[in-house]
């Protein structure tokens, strides 16, 4: 079984659902909005100064096969965003 977590800027929310759209494994999904932190991109803190919050979505899947399509998915997001910090984890 692999656990996937993404990280991504919350404005990206849609644009992620849509992605993952293809892959009924990642309809099921806990959604954890108002993440904060620091990566390689600007900090998102939801504060005056770094007003903006990340949130993280975490989908198990048990074929590797479907985990590493949701991976190329969300590449494919990163490559249109890449200024906006989308973080892919699989373990």
């Amino acid at each position: 079984m692999k656990r996937i977590e993404i990280i991504f800027n919350q404005s990206l929310e849609e644009d992620v659902l849509l992605a993952l759209k293809p892959f009924p494994e990642a309809q099921f999904f806990t959604m954890i909005p108002g993440v904060h932190g620091q990566g390689y991109s600007t900090p998102k803190q939801g504060d005056a100064i770094w007003p903006e919050e990340n949130s993280l979505m975490i989908i198990y899947c048990n074929s590797d096969e479907v985990a590493h399509n949701i991976q190329k998915a969300i590449k494919k997001v990163q490559d249109v965003y890449k200024d906006e910090g989308i973080a892919f984890f699989m373990m």
